[in-house]
């Protein structure tokens, strides 16, 4: 199970159903989101993505020294969803996101 490290405090988790979610949960200690990815809203992971002061939200495509960052949020969750894609092979429909 792969994960990106969103900011100092919080991991991404991304799976491809409901079931595989469902299964993982009881293996993660503190979780603070999941749901599907459709239903995420921008107020939601806020909080969660790391910012930039006075540039935005972070681009995870890039590495941390651009300047190419996120106007919103939800599409700083998006680039961390891609590069998670890399890596698992499959795409998302239901996200974790995890204190720790």
């Amino acid at each position: 199970m792969n994960s990106i490290k969103l900011s100092s405090y919080y991991r991404l988790y991304a799976f491809s159903d409901y079931r595989s979610m469902k299964s993982a949960l009881p293996y993660m200690r503190r979780v603070v989101l999941a749901k599907g990815l459709v239903e995420v809203e921008e107020s939601e992971v806020r909080s969660y993505v790391w910012r930039i002061s006075g540039k935005g939200y972070k681009n995870y495509l890039e590495p941390l020294n651009s300047q190419n960052t996120r106007t919103s949020a939800l599409k700083s969750l998006i680039t961390a969803l891609q590069v998670l894609y890399k890596s698992n092979g499959y795409s998302a429909r239901y996200v974790v996101i995890e204190r720790g």
